[in-house]
């Protein structure tokens, strides 16, 4: 009798084991994870190449790229979301006349921006209760925008002195890794073809 209270204590135990271990895999089934992260290195993408001659004082501040993302567990190994990415940047050269660069000092300002939204699909290889490989594909559309500024009065070119939006498909080929540091906190890494080269941040398991 006791024998068989014994083991039936044993694999109740071992039955609960199972099956917590199995609901706090890193990913998992209903699983909603919510990502905040910075791309790096920043974006070519909202980058000018200047190739005037007579051009000095060049500056470029760029911010990077902003990234939040959201994604819902379909199945252990596949999962489905959604990415937002912001990038801007900021371009600023004093150019001169080449026939008189002394006196003749203008100068051209460019901001650019990025915006862009991408539908994700990726599948997961969680190892345990803390990490999780993925890799997937997003497919979207992006919105760049740019304002020129130009100082130079003898400059005709509409285009030196507008807002310029371009809104076109794109898409993402990425694979990557999160690490659960908490039950519901962890850190993920990104590699790839994206807005950006890599990808890190925090992410929210709820």
């Amino acid at each position: 009798m006791k024998k068989k209270v014994a083991v039936s204590v044993l694999v109740l135990v071992l039955s609960l084991f199972i099956n917590s271990s199995s609901s706090a895999q890193a990913f998992d089934d209903g699983a909603n994870i919510i990502s905040l992260g910075f791309g790096l290195p920043p974006s070519k993408r909202i980058q000018d190449d200047f190739v005037y001659n007579y051009n000095y004082d060049y500056k470029l501040k760029n911010y990077g790229t902003a990234v939040l993302k959201y994604e819902r567990g379909l199945h252990k190994y596949f999962g489905i979301g959604l990415n937002l990415e912001y990038s801007a940047s900021r371009q600023t050269y004093k150019y001169a006349s080449a026939a008189d660069p002394q006196n003749y000092q203008y100068l051209y300002d460019v901001k650019n921006k990025t915006i862009a939204g991408y539908v994700r699909f990726n599948g997961h290889l969680p190892v345990g209760q803390k990490l999780d490989f993925y890799g997937g594909v997003g497919l979207g559309y992006s919105d760049e925008i740019r304002n020129y500024k130009d100082t130079n009065p003898a400059i005709k070119d509409p285009e030196r002195n507008q807002k310029k939006s371009v809104f076109d498909f794109d898409y993402q080929i990425t694979a990557g890794a999160r690490f659960m540091i908490k039950d519901h906190v962890g850190m993920f890494f990104e590699i790839g073809k994206a807005t950006t080269i890599c990808q890190l941040g925090l992410a929210f398991k709820i």
